[in-house]
């Protein structure tokens, strides 16, 4: 049992690497992309991989108490410039289009930036984008507490030091943490060497995707979008690049009202 468990882990992790890499005013957060296309990714449909994680207050969140509720799950870190806010942007458009519909959906963001990430830059975060006090979580903790969850779900963390993450997040207080947020454009950067490694490790936390980052490859991270469903099974994933608020508030729509 546990060696078929271990097995669906590492399945769904390569599926992930294929698109890894992949909240001012959350209605201002343009994304300059290609024609929209409706890509998606299918997890195995199984229940979600369960984690414990503090929230920006402080409070113990965990997949389970989201029984009964849509989950939208994804990562990203608070002192982020470019993709980020872009994302949350249409997460955050995404449920304003669910009308009544939007009090069955809680938003769980899971940091990938364990220096960066203070509960209080999470918090500033988010009033920033105006998503405090909402049905969003952004959750916090530990290189060791986070790792877990990373792996659980494919995902790469940024790759800077922790002396390089503390101080790009202090440089982003003192000059960015006011300013909102630009459109998005994808850097002009090739993907990392390991990007053409035919059989990749998945679970060295290595990331091998485009290049979405401004900042440099080393604060590069997983970014796509996993659907939970109101029993707490993993239902479809989306890829950054084709995420939009019009997309997405499709798909919650037809999460939000199954039996």
């Amino acid at each position: 049992m546990r060696g078929r468990s271990q097995a669906r882990t590492l399945a769904l992790a390569a599926v992930m690497c294929l698109v890894v890499g992949a909240l001012g005013g959350l209605a201002a957060a343009e994304v300059a992309r290609p024609k929209p296309v409706e890509a998606r990714f299918i997890p195995p449909r199984e229940p979600a991989r369960g984690f414990r994680l503090r929230d920006q207050d402080g409070r113990s969140i965990t997949l389970a108490q989201a029984r009964g509720k849509v989950v939208v799950l994804t990562f990203l870190y608070s002192t982020c410039r470019d993709l980020c806010p872009a994302q949350a942007g249409d997460i955050i458009q995404g449920l304003g289009r669910l009308g009544s519909r939007g009090s069955k959906v809680l938003v769980y963001g899971v940091s990938v930036d364990p220096v960066g990430d203070t509960p209080a830059r999470a918090r500033a975060f988010m009033k920033k984008y105006g998503v405090y006090g909402g049905p969003v979580h952004f959750l916090v903790g530990s290189r060791a507490q986070l790792a877990p969850v990373w792996r659980a779900y494919g995902i790469v963390p940024i790759n800077a030091t922790p002396a390089e993450a503390s101080a790009a997040a202090v440089a982003y207080d003192r000059l960015h943490a006011g300013a909102a947020p630009a459109p998005y454009q994808a850097p002009q950067r090739a993907a990392p060497p390991a990007a053409d490694e035919a059989y990749p490790d998945t679970g060295d936390l290595r990331y091998r995707g485009r290049a979405r980052h401004h900042l440099g490859a080393d604060f590069e991270h997983s970014a796509y979008v996993m659907l939970i469903d109101k029993h707490g099974q993993q239902r479809v994933g989306i890829p950054f690049e084709q995420l939009t608020p019009d997309s997405l508030a499709k798909d919650l729509k037809v999460l939000v009202d199954e039996r």
